[in-house]
């Protein structure tokens, strides 16, 4: 019994070494993130890189060519698909929430607001190790959504200069839904002929206005708490409205569609979810599409919110 009691006796003269250790361990975490995800944020904006990439969705593992630049404080990137249809995207300016174009490398530009408060009330963020891509150290962070309307991320940072080497969009249950990696990666400095688009039928991005904000006579009675309007754009045949919280965007279509053109239902490739819906306003038939890498229920709900001022 005496052995007992002092065995008990032990265990609650380790609880508060316990509990004072993992107060310690708390800040030293949130101090580490931090500085991770400051070094994220000027590798993404900052950096000169080329590299190989492999980008993994909807089941196709595509490979690709990436070069990033910085002249005259403008960043330029041009990607390169190559395999599947020959494509080769050439951007210019940084808009990452209001990215134009298919690039699959805007996710990093993303990160840059990792830091932010709004950010950090939307995600939380954990350091998860270390592990390595493209031969190179990097460290693993994982941004977990703090409610059910958006995707969780897991980035791996090259530990040298804090480039995201390997970006993951996760599903519900931790499923991988898309994931760009690093194969290659050269840091050594780019002449300019590198920045020349490579073929005649190279797409040109230019993100300079991307975040224009225009008139728009519709309104989305609900959004996911975070996120907020970036950019209105007037289109032939209606309006775009683009939203994000600093990591997730989405994009709002009201249209005048024929006939033909009229579709219910949803779409789903990799982590991008398209839902389309049909309201009417005045006795004039609409049709609103939300496309965005958000889970596809939150996709339907923002359809159906979609309403006149």
């Amino acid at each position: 019994m005496r052995k007992a009691n002092s065995v008990l006796l032990a265990l609650l003269l380790l609880v508060p070494v316990a509990r004072a250790s993992e107060e310690q361990r708390q800040p030293e975490e949130s101090e580490q993130l931090e500085h991770w995800l400051g070094k994220l944020s000027r590798a993404v904006t900052e950096l000169e890189y080329r590299g190989l990439v492999t980008f993994e969705h909807a089941g196709m593992l595509e490979t690709l060519q990436v070069v990033h630049a910085v002249r005259n404080g403008e960043q330029i990137e041009r990607v390169r698909y190559l395999s599947g249809e020959p494509r080769e995207l050439v951007s210019r300016g940084f808009s990452a929430n209001c990215r134009r174009g298919d690039n699959p490398m805007a996710r990093a530009a993303l990160w840059s607001k990792a830091g932010q408060a709004d950010v950090q009330n939307a995600y939380q963020f954990f350091l998860h190790g270390e592990e390595r891509i493209a031969d190179r150290d990097a460290v693993v962070i994982e941004a977990r959504p703090r409610d059910k309307h958006r995707l969780g991320m897991v980035v791996s940072l090259d530990r040298e200069t804090g480039l995201p080497l390997k970006s993951m969009l996760v599903g519900e249950r931790g499923r991988v839904l898309e994931r760009y990696q690093f194969v290659r990666l050269d840091l050594s400095p780019l002449p300019d002929s590198a920045l020349k688009p490579q073929s005649a039928s190279a797409r040109r991005i230019d993100n300079s206005g991307a975040c224009a904000t225009a008139q728009s006579r519709w309104q989305l009675r609900w959004i996911p708490d975070g996120f907020k309007s970036v950019a209105i754009h007037t289109l032939p045949d209606g309006d775009m409205l683009v939203f994000s919280d600093g990591l997730s965007v989405f994009s709002v279509f009201v249209q005048q569609l024929g006939r033909e053109l009229e579709f219910k239902g949803r779409a789903i490739r990799g982590a991008t979810v398209a839902y389309m819906d049909r309201f009417e306003v005045d006795d004039t038939q609409y049709t609103v599409t939300v496309v965005g890498e958000i889970p596809d229920d939150t996709a339907r709900l923002l359809a159906r919110a979609v309403s006149s001022k």
